[in-house]
């Protein structure tokens, strides 16, 4: 059998010019979305804390500075129940607001701090100031003031 030259393309592509910016704009799309998604996430965890604390009385006062999130092995963070007042006084939900509310409202806000991640990291590593390690994994304190004032969009 003898092999013939292709008589045309095997398919039809747009221009390459359009294909070239339709690539950028897609991944600069893409970056802008990941690096809203931590702010937004960012935000979220601040106001889980409040939640936890206030029982979801958004009026309440509560006295937390920081919470502890630790890295998972892909990247994702998670919320430990740990928590510092404004004063540096280390405590946790459990002492706070009792063992059930706070394992509901640790568990509530992981449905969303997983959402921080390598992805992201430009936007919450700035937020944080790296623990000593838990279990084996990176841990992290985050401002949760900081975190708030992020804007939304």
């Amino acid at each position: 059998m003898t092999n013939q030259a292709p008589q045309k393309p095997a398919y039809p592509l747009p221009d390459g010019r359009a294909i070239s910016m339709a690539a950028h704009e897609a991944l600069a799309a893409h970056f802008q979305a990941g690096a809203r998604l931590g702010r937004v996430m960012a935000v979220v965890t601040a106001a889980a804390v409040r939640d936890i604390l206030t029982d979801h009385d958004h009026e309440a006062p509560f006295d937390a500075a920081h919470t502890e999130l630790v890295e998972a092995a892909d990247g994702a963070l998670y919320g430990t129940g740990r928590y510092w007042t404004a004063d540096g006084t280390e405590t946790s939900f459990t002492e706070a607001v009792g063992e059930h509310e706070a394992a509901m409202g640790v568990y509530g806000m992981n449905e969303w701090t997983p959402y921080l991640d390598h992805g992201n990291r430009d936007v919450w590593k700035p937020l944080v100031t790296e623990l000593p390690a838990r279990n084996g994994q990176p841990a992290y304190r985050l401002d949760l003031a900081k975190a708030a004032a992020l804007p939304l969009d």
